[in-house]
């Protein structure tokens, strides 16, 4: 039922990193133009976005459900994606134009010759390691299972916790799990120790369990620190900026609504997207809030690609096109009133 990796390194032996040799990318890349808008004329098209599960999504999610895309003459779908680990094979491969992605997966993608950018963000904070009522600080896990999903973002902060404890991922096992659903219900039934989740599913963790929580990554990455990104594919960069600059533009007015009436927000969202109860959902809205402007975040980004390297989740440095935040920055220059009224905002 779970999948225990023994050896926790090789990662380019699974899932993403097998569908993102540069031969199958270049393979699977000419396959999938055909799905692919071509550029000019944007004017009534359809924008797949592939996407995780946690409420960094929420920005996309609330968007694709009340059709904020129709304002600016496309819609926004979002696509299926069955497992996190997909986001960034849709979005290599060219399946999907844009995803929202947890930056970590973007890096392990990129790194690898996928061609897109990192242009935006879409949810900040959020990351949460709750463990049993028995285990009250790290070094209470010392051999101890945990699991999470692997190079996500809830993987690298397990890595870089312990880290900072003096620990290393020898002093515990790591079990890596599928989906969301899989990963809450392993931990709920006792099939591991403790769990690195992202919310409305991390909240359920601890309140169904009275669990502790660990850490919530503020105190080692602070405050505002991103986990989803918006990714957009390079060639739709280049030929369709204006479009581009569109959608960050909906994820702004996203952001709004949302900050404003998270309630609204959550009875739009569950059960389509977020398998879990409203209470649950409501009590994890300011765990994880969405987030656009992270552009003072683009070295916190670097610093965790040099976590993933010590891992051997990736092999190249990460370059400095990984990141993309010129659009961004016109987005607020042309229409400083979406960017003045969000709440979660930065100046950089």
């Amino acid at each position: 039922m779970f999948h225990f990796r023994s050896n926790r390194r090789r990662f380019l032996g699974m899932g993403i990193g097998a569908a993102l040799t540069p031969s199958l990318i270049s393979f699977l890349s000419s396959c999938s133009s055909g799905n692919s808008v071509k550029s000019g004329g944007w004017d009534g098209r359809e924008i797949k976005f592939a996407h995780g599960a946690g409420l960094c999504n929420m920005p996309l999610f609330y968007s694709a459900e009340k059709q904020l895309f129709a304002k600016y003459g496309f819609k926004g779908t979002a696509a299926l994606t069955p497992m996190p680990a997909d986001v960034a094979v849709q979005l290599a491969t060219g399946q999907v134009e844009m995803a929202v992605i947890p930056f970590t997966n973007a890096i392990a993608a990129y790194t690898q010759g996928a061609s897109f950018q990192v242009v935006a963000g879409s949810g900040v904070e959020g990351l949460v390691i709750v463990a049993k009522p028995d285990i009250k600080s790290f070094a209470d896990l010392k051999g101890k299972k945990v699991a999470t999903f692997q190079a996500d973002t809830l993987d690298v902060i397990v890595y870089d916790y312990l880290k900072k404890e003096g620990m290393s991922y020898e002093d515990v096992e790591m079990v890596y799990l599928g989906d969301s659903t899989e990963l809450l219900n392993a931990y709920l039934a006792g099939q591991v120790d403790a769990v690195s989740h992202i919310e409305p599913y991390a909240t359920k963790a601890k309140t169904q369990t009275n669990g502790n929580v660990l850490g919530n990554g503020v105190d080692i990455y602070g405050s505002g620190y991103p986990d989803c990104v918006l990714a957009v594919r390079n060639e739709i960069i280049e030929n369709e900026p204006e479009m581009v600059k569109d959608v960050i533009r909906v994820f702004f007015e996203a952001q709004y609504e949302i900050e404003n009436n998270f309630e609204e927000a959550a009875k739009t969202t569950i059960d389509k997207y977020y398998k879990t109860d409203m209470e649950s959902l409501l009590a994890s809205a300011q765990a994880q809030p969405p987030g656009v402007d992270v552009r003072d975040k683009r070295d916190f980004m670097y610093e965790r690609a040099k976590s993933m390297k010590e891992l051997n989740y990736i092999n190249a440095e990460l370059d400095d096109n990984f990141v993309n935040f010129s659009l961004l920055e016109e987005v607020i220059s042309e229409s400083p009133e979406l960017w003045e009224r969000v709440k979660v905002k930065v100046t950089a």
